[in-house]
């Protein structure tokens, strides 16, 4: 049976050329997601050696990078954060939601990550959290995951954030549970409006821009899960750890040139195969690189929340 290919193997072989052709461009963040990849559960982080107790065989096993951005690493974390994320369900009924900025809202977001990022965190939260307070829709106090996304199966950069939130809440008095109608969580079409680029270095320019987004309506979706909140909580745990893509959608590398599954979900998430050449699969996923230390910032909540926590 073929090895199986790599997001690593890409780095190894490519990654060189990449840098020196990159070298006025690529960040350190970048650099270093793919020194960490390259090297992952390689003599060069050092390993330790495993000895069967029945057998006496034995085994060296390398170390692992750890990089959050690595396809290979995080799985503990992972299997963590999906336990506690199980363990607050509540026995209601579960929606799913998803925000996606406007293109030219994506484009400002890659060159200032950490701060539109966390406004993106911050603006959906606040957003349910609102329409959900409003007596006309819910009156109720609102709990939210929030999950960012950064990729499409292209890899192209696609911001969007994907929220698992409770059909329903505590009623602002605190009375009571308040409950969605059957089938009904909030209406959507309220939702959007709450929420080349060398010419906005020009302060007038991006003033303008900036009024043009306000007036821009982000895509919002909103359906029950499917299977329920803990397949929505699965598909989210395989990206709460890493980034872009798995190895497993990895086909080929020969030529120069990367060949990776995807689904285009324009044509009815029709399963197709992608060929990029090395030096473009490469950019596509630094894309995606988060900045050092990048956590969500602390959400809002209603102020009920606020003094009673």
């Amino acid at each position: 049976m073929a090895p199986v290919l790599k997001v690593a193997d890409i780095f190894r072989r490519h990654g060189e050329a990449f840098r020196q052709a990159r070298a006025a461009h690529l960040g350190r963040v970048e650099r270093r997601v793919m020194c960490a990849i390259a090297a992952c559960r390689t003599a060069v982080l050092g390993g330790h050696v495993e000895q069967c107790d029945d057998c006496g065989a034995t085994r060296i096993a390398y170390n692992s990078c750890r990089n959050r951005h690595c396809p290979k690493c995080q799985g503990a974390a992972r299997a963590q954060w999906l336990a506690e994320r199980h363990a607050e369900l509540l026995p209601v009924r579960y929606f799913h939601v998803v925000f996606t900025m406007p293109a030219s809202a994506g484009e400002i977001a890659f060159q200032n990550k950490a701060v539109v990022y966390a406004i993106l965190f911050r603006c959906a939260a606040e957003t349910l959290a609102t329409i959900a307070a409003d007596p006309k829709h819910l009156g109720a106090q609102l709990g939210v995951t929030v999950v960012l996304h950064t990729w499409g199966q292209n890899l192209q950069h696609h911001p969007h954030i994907h929220c698992v939130v409770p059909g329903g809440g505590p009623s602002l008095a605190g009375t009571g549970w308040v409950a969605c109608r059957p089938g009904f969580f909030l209406p959507v079409s309220p939702l959007p409006t709450v929420g080349a680029l060398a010419h906005l270095a020009d302060p007038a320019a991006f003033a303008r821009s900036l009024d043009q987004l306000r007036r821009t309506d982000w895509v919002v979706y909103a359906k029950p899960p499917f299977g329920g909140p803990e397949q929505v909580l699965a598909y989210l745990g395989r990206y709460t750890h890493r980034v872009a893509i798995a190895n497993s959608r990895l086909i080929s590398l020969a030529d120069g040139k990367v060949s990776f599954s995807w689904k285009d979900y324009r044509q009815n998430r029709k399963a197709k195969v992608m060929t990029l050449d090395a030096d473009e699969f490469m950019r596509r996923f630094l894309l995606h690189t988060l900045p050092d230390g990048f956590r969500h910032p602390p959400l809002w909540l209603p102020r009920q929340w606020r003094t009673q926590r």
